[in-house]
């Protein structure tokens, strides 16, 4: 695989190497950009819920109080649904850049999708026919609704 390079002074806009001018690596990197994005919130969002939840179940036999709010901040898990939030925090703002808020928004909810199979798959929680059909339905909408923009 060839790593297109910067511009140099002197060189041509073909000088950039792999075939790619340098307005087409523009709009290589601008339209990629988002679908990369969106994986990555996928997977941020994903990884908060989990980490949290996983923290909150290390909470529970705290009452709450100070106690628990010291232990909450100072957990590991809690810590990575934080990050986890940070990351989706970046992607998402990458998103908005580059994908009109009325197509971009509906299609956060497939994170609906990732975090429920992730539930099932680590905690081992259970995926109702109704859960499964409710899902289905958003994923259906989702469809629906970025088929505007194709």
């Amino acid at each position: 695989m060839c790593p297109a390079r910067p511009l140099r002074s002197g060189d041509r806009e073909t000088d950039r190497g792999c075939g790619m001018t340098a307005v087409s690596s523009q709009a290589w990197r601008r339209n990629l950009g988002p679908v990369f994005a969106w994986l990555f919130l996928l997977a941020f969002e994903t990884l908060a819920q989990i980490a949290l939840k996983a923290g909150g179940n290390a909470l529970t036999d705290q009452p709450f109080g100070g106690d628990w709010l010291l232990a909450a901040v100072t957990s590991p898990w809690v810590i990575a649904g934080m990050a986890g939030y940070i990351g989706s925090f970046c992607a998402w703002m990458i998103i908005l850049d580059r994908t009109p808020l009325s197509f971009g928004f509906p299609l956060t909810a497939v994170v609906m999708l990732c975090v429920t199979l992730a539930a099932y798959v680590v905690f081992g929680e259970v995926l109702t026919g109704w859960r499964t059909a409710g899902i289905a339905l958003i994923i259906l909408g989702v469809i629906v609704m970025g088929g505007e923009e194709a």
